[in-house]
């Protein structure tokens, strides 16, 4: 099913895997946005040109969850309003992958994640994680893969997105 919004003086319809196409005026017919490109964080890049001939450019999965929850605020740039994607895939940008979530729980998907280091003065593997900018130990552990694996099993009690809409 195709959803149609209005943004930056532009027709736009967002299928529901995420495709968008714009609608022309001199042709009178929807043609597929063919300037998107990925940006240097990986997501999808969509640039719309208004009636004054300036430029802007919007994040494809903003688009998509725009048209699909038009109450939702796309030019609201605060750190409560991202976007995320659920299979931490940039590019899948199916409405079923995408949902609002604070700054904080988008980093909570992050896979680079290591949760762990080496600790100098007591000469062992340190875990912790980090919730609302506090550092929370884990604990000292004897090797690396003990330390990583607790991080893993505090991941789930500690990283907990709440689902918003």
């Amino acid at each position: 099913m195709c959803r149609t919004l209005t943004l930056w003086d532009t027709k736009i319809k967002i299928d529901d895997e995420g495709k968008a196409f714009r609608f022309h005026k001199r042709y009178n017919k929807w043609k597929r946005i063919d300037n998107i490109k990925p940006n240097n964080k990986g997501y999808i890049q969509v640039v719309l040109t208004n009636t004054e001939r300036k430029r802007k450019s919007f994040q494809l999965h903003r688009l998509v969850y725009k048209a699909h929850y038009p109450i939702w605020n796309i030019m609201d740039n605060s750190m409560n309003n991202c976007i995320d994607h659920k299979d931490g895939n940039k590019t899948n940008n199916h409405i079923d992958n995408l949902r609002v979530v604070t700054h904080q729980e988008n980093c909570f998907n992050r896979t680079k994640a290591k949760g762990y280091c080496f600790n100098k003065k007591v000469n062992k593997w340190q875990a912790y994680i980090k919730v609302d900018g506090k550092r929370i130990h884990l604990g000292y552990f004897d090797t690396e893969e003990e330390a990583r694996q607790a991080y893993l099993d505090a991941k789930p009690n500690y990283h907990i997105i709440k689902d918003r809409i």
